[in-house]
């Protein structure tokens, strides 16, 4: 009886295992950092990369949070390069052209 006991013990503890060891990138808004802090993180190699022009803490056109990221030329070879998300925040790609100070 104590065997099948600590049996069972031990598979449901294997399971809860499983399960939390899944897919950490689809966190929860409970668990991501705040935007502010995602976006200052990564904004140096986002600039880093060639026709990146700017970076800055958007919105969704359903008013969620987004990273959008400035690009002069929006290209194909350009979206494969930049992230879809960037822990856990979608990324949005807008072509703005060359941005100069005036």
């Amino acid at each position: 009886m104590r065997f099948t006991t600590f049996a069972a013990l031990l598979v449901g503890i294997a399971l809860l295992s499983g399960c939390r060891a899944a897919d950490h990138s689809a966190q929860t808004p409970m668990s991501r950092r705040p935007i502010e802090q995602v976006l200052h993180d990564h904004a140096a190699t986002l600039m880093a990369e060639a026709g990146v022009v700017g970076v800055y803490q958007g919105a969704l056109a359903d008013g969620s949070p987004c990273i959008g990221i400035m690009v002069v030329k929006k290209t194909a070879e350009l979206e494969k390069k930049l992230p879809r998300t960037l822990e856990g925040y979608p990324v949005r790609i807008d072509e703005t052209g060359e941005i100069r100070p005036r």
